[in-house]
């Protein structure tokens, strides 16, 4: 058996940080994400295909990174296809019901508990003919809406699927809250975040969210969430560019006052 160390960091109940990648660049990989435990890949999302997420996972690979790959539905030709790069997890948007989650496992999991094809290109190059025994994959599916909060038990309780990720942005959007409306400051919003992580604990099962302060992240953890998503690509780079720009333009400013 290919040694997962993501799944084995969370069965050993550490916290492990991940940092989300949305644009096509597997430099940025090599750049940013030194000292994170996992990248988050997003295929539905981020504007990347199946080619570069082929580029990200080996540039992730060549990091010593494990790799979320976020796929972009729920199709199981489409599912197959992204399991074959090998990542250490893949993530499912969306999942609503435990039917949804008994599909998923039919199209990610090998026989007897799924359908999966065998022969993908990669895994087979990587790990031998053998890799459907060898290899140890975390299925993750997203929490985003309220009927799903409600669902969680029985999703969660789906054999196959290991983790609930529970998804603020869209959870907001469905409890019609302000977008950036702080997780700490919301008791809606915190207590379905709690009932998720309620869930996937009493199932013996992990669960992970996105935590990108310390205020939130002391919350999650509270919570029992240990696969953390604490920022991507896209907001670190505005954030950096655009406190430069500020800095930059005081000095001008301050030269122009003194003549």
């Amino acid at each position: 058996m290919s040694v997962n160390r993501l799944l084995e960091k969370l069965r050993a109940g550490k916290v492990v940080l991940g940092l989300g990648n949305t644009y096509p660049a597997p430099g940025i990989i090599e750049c940013m994400c030194k000292g994170w435990d996992f990248v988050w890949i997003d295929t539905q999302h981020g504007t990347m295909d199946y080619l570069n997420a082929v580029h990200a996972c080996r540039a992730a690979e060549g990091r010593g990174l494990d790799t979320l790959l976020r796929v972009p539905g729920h199709e199981p030709g489409a599912l197959g296809k992204f399991a074959d790069l090998g990542p250490s997890a893949i993530m499912v948007p969306m999942v609503n019901s435990a039917e949804q989650a008994q599909g998923l496992v039919s199209a990610l999991r090998f026989p007897p508990l799924g359908e999966r094809s065998y022969g993908g290109r990669r895994v087979v190059d990587l790990y031998g003919r053998d890799y459907y025994a060898k290899q140890e994959m975390l299925l993750v599916v997203q929490i985003e809406t309220v009927e799903a909060c409600r669902q969680a038990p029985d999703i969660i309780a789906t054999e196959g699927v290991d983790c609930l990720f529970f998804s603020p942005d869209d959870m907001r959007l469905r409890m019609d809250l302000p977008m950036n409306t702080p997780i700490v400051e919301n008791e809606e919003l915190r207590d379905a975040m709690a009932g998720v992580a309620r869930a996937a604990t009493e199932a013996g099962k992990f669960c992970g969210c996105v935590a990108t302060d310390k205020e939130t992240l002391t919350v999650a953890i509270e919570q029992g969430y240990r696969l953390i998503a604490g920022g991507g690509d896209a907001g670190f780079l505005r954030t950096m560019a655009a406190q430069r720009l500020v800095e930059l333009r005081n000095v001008i400013e301050r030269r122009a006052e003194n003549g």
